[in-house]
């Protein structure tokens, strides 16, 4: 009796064993889609984002957001028109529906946040001592306790192309990064230990704000600079990270998703799709695509935009012989904007193809809107790049922006005659999104980023 119960006992011991084993294993082929540095990208709406106000309602990102992405497109569309003045208004606020990541500065190591944004270039945070700052909950960085901070010196090249404002009477190297909408930060230029997950970079430049405010709230930090200039820490840490760095956003706020640097973190296998990374002189820190065509369910609509074709393909990334950008992918934009005349037939053909009357959103924000109780089934919304269709995020396409409001996030451009598309996170969530700078391509592979 004895001797069966053991032996009981063991096979259940045994398969516990190999079901966790399994679990292991699956869990480890699920990270194994995103090698290299890795980091932790938090939800604008979760619990654990210290830039989310306590009292917001689960609903109040996502109207802010639409606010705030319409701000964000005036503010892209006049820096492509060659407006390089501060006068208009962005949307990198704490609110503004972006990802945060969570990384380190100084020697020892200070903790610190700051929206993970594709569309800036300067990383900054705050700094002591503060002239006016904004309230944070964080620790507010103190360069004198850090064995590594160095000012940037006035007479280096450094100093010329991170400085906007050139050197004070002081010879302190400075910079303003100013929003339109009284929101700036202002500081000295200087170079720091970064560490990102457990790889620390030296010397790495970001602007110390002493004087910040505007409409900065709550426990802001700061902005990461991931755009395509020569001041983001994309191309500062070019040599260590090879031009390379892929992220996957999570619909839920729950969970976390994830952000990876290096030469390892690439976008591969089986329904990965690349498209150019096109590059464009002024300004220099977006990320242009070019779009052909757009479908939503049974409708197409080709796109009026330079001809693009291409004429091979080569190892490492897509053969490109005349691609013109026209619409940007930015991390830091939650909804999509779309030209007026996409946009409508985006809006015609959705309405067309579901089936129940629409209703209006009691705020007046969003144009197009549903009860969640009618049984709804969406149109798939294909965005057909130059070699790759990618099919809009479910998930983010229609988001409920209030209890039992199913809305559409695909809004029209704000300024009347742009050309320009803005593709915002919330059509690219679920997806594994990888920026190759080096083969000049983004790549796009559907996964659920929640099980990362």
């Amino acid at each position: 009796m004895v001797s069966s119960v053991r032996a009981s006992h063991s096979i259940h011991q045994s398969s516990t064993m190999e079901s966790k084993f399994m679990i292991f294993c699956v869990f480890a082929l699920l990270f194994a889609e995103i090698n290299g540095i890795t980091l932790d990208l938090i939800h604008p709406d979760s619990p654990l984002n210290p830039f989310r106000h306590p009292s917001q309602s689960r609903f109040g990102y996502i109207r802010q957001a639409f606010r705030n992405s319409q701000s964000r497109a005036a503010y892209i569309n006049h820096r492509i028109n060659g407006d390089f003045s501060t006068k208009f208004e962005t949307a990198v606020k704490p609110a503004g529906g972006g990802y945060v990541m969570k990384y380190s500065i100084g020697t020892p190591p200070v903790e610190t946040y700051g929206i993970a944004d594709t569309g800036s270039d300067i990383t900054w945070t705050q700094c002591k001592p503060c002239k006016t700052c904004f309230n944070q909950s964080l620790p507010i960085f103190d360069p004198k306790k850090s064995r590594s901070y160095k000012m940037v010196p006035c007479d280096s090249s450094t100093c010329t192309s991170f400085a906007s404002l050139g050197c004070d009477a002081d010879d302190i190297c400075r910079y303003q990064v100013a929003y339109g909408d009284q929101s700036s930060t202002v500081g000295e230029v200087a170079m720091e230990t970064l560490r990102l997950g457990n790889t620390s970079f030296k010397s790495v430049v970001f602007g110390c704000g002493f004087e910040n405010g505007g409409t900065f709230s709550g426990d802001s930090s700061g902005i990461v600079g991931l755009g395509g200039d020569v001041t983001s820490i994309i191309s500062q840490l070019d040599r260590q990270i090879g031009g390379k760095f892929v992220y996957c956003l999570s619909p839920d706020a729950n969970s976390t998703s994830r952000i990876s640097f290096g030469p390892d973190a690439v976008v591969k296998g089986a329904k990965a799709v690349s498209t150019p990374l096109i590059k464009k002189p002024k300004p220099a820190n977006f990320y242009w695509l070019n779009l052909e065509r757009i479908t939503v369910g049974g409708k197409s609509l080709t796109v009026k935009s330079p001809a693009s074709e291409i004429s091979g393909r080569r190892e490492g990334g897509v053969k490109q012989t005349k691609v013109e950008g026209n619409v940007i992918i930015d991390s830091g934009t939650t909804l999509t904007l779309l030209p007026y005349d996409l946009y409508n037939f985006t809006y015609s053909a959705v309405r067309d193809a579901i089936p129940a009357t629409p209703v209006t959103d009691s705020q007046n924000i969003f144009p197009l809107c549903y009860k969640s109780a009618d049984k709804l089934v969406f149109p798939r919304i294909v965005a057909h790049f130059t070699g790759a269709d990618v099919e809009l995020s479910p998930k983010g396409t229609f988001v409920e922006v209030e209890e039992g409001l199913l809305c559409l996030t695909v809004i029209s451009q704000v300024r009347i005659g742009s050309d320009v598309a803005i593709f915002g996170n919330l059509s690219g969530i679920d997806y594994i999104v990888g920026y190759d700078l080096v083969a000049g391509t983004v790549t796009f592979k559907p996964a659920d980023c929640s099980k990362f």
